[in-house]
């Protein structure tokens, strides 16, 4: 008796679609800036929002409404689905997902917030919506990477200018009403030569979610989207294809990158049990991480854990709670420098000398500076003080090393990471876990 092919009697299932994209544009795009997201990933389908007075649209006025959008998106929320906004786009596309959650749809698999303040910030370049228009091109083509040929080309800023005008009226308009947070991970994207959203400010981010944070920072300024759309693709697609939560699965690490986990003690996506510091022999999950190549740094303090990992060098890690610092309490353990917990020369006076309410601060900064240095073997450095507790950006330190401080909103409360590494200028990816 012959046997009939399966492929006759019973039909192989179909692959299950890809999850679609759904992109909204930073103010003055439009749907043709996603395009080069398209091809890179057969994993992912990128659907570009096109806003009015846009492209195919540029004969309607230049005004939405996320309700509009949200009408537009919400008959294909019965498949999976992810939401990417850049710059303004990341505010609408926030908007769009509570606005889809009032309606009682399935919610996305990822919010993707690119290059934006979070919702209950202000936007600083938003005042440039009140100055005339040669004032305010050079305000966008200065602080906002936009193309310069804005200034000098009187069709094209014809073009662009109405757009413009509207997106960041709209942008100006806008008011955070507090709300409930996502259910919703949440991934920021973030350029690492961003001057106007620098990736320290898009952590914000993670108080508007219960369900898990993460952020990736990328070589490029304010629009990495146009300056490295493989990239950015590539880290998308990897992350939809990943663990449900981008604060959970192994940690990896590039030549030009450290990987930081920060979750309280005991959680599922804490770093594995360890306090090894330096070169990791095969970590698991890490490709290419043989002996040598990988180092690794775990801190553990006030309920937290904290773990970094780099390539090719030497770091450390430290983390602490702003609720269980009071710098005017326990006044000899913070002038010990040596236990790796205290203040060095100079920095009791400085905190001294600020404001109360800026105390716990200062000295979680000094703390956890010290002690990612001598996590890091940085024993020397460890012992000297910092002249300026409230510098922004990172602290070059000691001539070749750097110090990077993370504020992060954490289950347990407000929270202080600080990474030591002997090279600036690194590529951070951070997955913090926010919901109890």
């Amino acid at each position: 008796m012959a046997i009939e092919p399966l492929s006759m009697t019973r039909p192989l299932p179909s692959p299950p679609a890809p999850p679609t994209l759904f992109c909204l544009p930073y103010a003055g795009g439009a749907a043709g800036a996603y395009y080069g997201l398209r091809g890179v990933s057969d994993t992912v389908e990128v659907v570009p929002i096109q806003l009015p007075g846009r492209e195919n649209r540029i004969a309607e006025p230049p005004e939405f409404s996320v309700p509009e959008i949200a009408d537009e998106i919400a008959p294909r929320t019965g498949r999976p689905y992810a939401l990417y906004g850049h710059s303004m786009g990341a505010r609408i596309a926030f908007e769009v997902a509570r606005e889809l959650r009032r309606r009682g749809l399935p919610p996305p698999l990822r919010l993707y917030a690119a290059a934006a303040h979070p919702p209950d910030r202000r936007v600083p370049l938003a005042a440039a919506a009140d100055l005339p228009d040669d004032a305010f091109v050079d305000q966008l083509v200065r602080r906002a990477g936009a193309p310069a040929e804005l200034k000098d080309i009187p069709e094209l800023r014809e073009l662009l200018l109405p757009v413009l005008r509207a997106d960041f009226a709209w942008i100006k308009r806008y008011r955070y009403v507090p709300g409930p947070p996502l259910e919703v991970p949440v991934v920021a994207f973030a350029g690492l030569d961003d001057g106007e959203v620098p990736p320290g400010d898009m952590l914000g981010w993670a108080r508007h979610t219960r369900a898990g944070f993460g952020l990736r920072t990328l070589r490029g300024g304010h629009f990495f989207l146009r300056d490295a759309p493989a990239e950015l693709a590539r880290l998308i697609a990897e992350d939809l294809s990943g663990p449900s939560d981008p604060a959970s699965g192994p940690p990896s690490a590039e030549d030009d990158e450290i990987r930081i986990r920060v979750a309280p003690a005991g959680d599922r996506s804490a770093p594995p049990p360890g306090d090894e510091d330096g070169p990791v022999d095969g970590y698991p999950g890490v490709p290419g991480g043989g002996a040598g190549r990988l180092s690794r740094s775990v801190d553990r303090a006030d309920g937290l854990v904290a773990e970094a990992v780099i390539r090719g060098g030497a770091v450390g890690v430290a983390v602490g709670r702003l609720e269980t610092r009071a710098p005017d309490d326990g006044a000899e353990e913070l002038r010990e420098p040596s236990s790796g917990g205290g203040l060095g020369p100079g920095e009791w006076e400085q905190i001294a000398d600020a404001a109360e309410e800026d105390r716990p601060w200062l000295a979680l900064r000094a703390q956890t500076a010290r002690r990612a240095l001598l996590h890091a073997g940085a024993r020397d450095l460890a012992a000297s003080g910092f002249p300026d507790l409230a510098a922004p950006g990172s602290w070059h330190v000691g001539g070749d090393w750097w110090i990077t401080h993370l504020s992060l909103p954490t289950p347990l409360g407000e929270a202080v990471a600080a990474i030591a590494a002997p090279r600036g200028r690194m590529r951070l990816r951070a997955d913090i876990r926010t919901g109890r």
